[in-house]
């Protein structure tokens, strides 16, 4: 993926979008895992519109629904 140029004010929106998501992670004690981060990553530099990461969410969280993290839960 090419990263687009964004102009300043939308580059600081979204980092201050995913800082705020970062925050409320840690607010309930929780970190995001390697994948979540990447893709927070991706979002805040600009290669993922906000339509691409949420759809790029939704396959990961999809993704784990069906791994290990639920398999044996009550």
């Amino acid at each position: 993926m090419a990263t687009v140029v964004h102009p300043v004010a939308e580059t600081m929106s979204r980092t201050a979008a995913v800082s705020g998501v970062l925050a409320s992670f840690r607010m309930e004690g929780l970190e995001p895992d390697t994948a979540t981060a990447a893709l927070l990553a991706q979002y805040e530099a600009g290669s993922l519109s906000l339509n691409e990461f949420g759809l790029a969410i939704e396959r990961h969280v999809a993704g784990m629904t069906s791994e290990k993290f639920v398999k044996g839960a009550a």
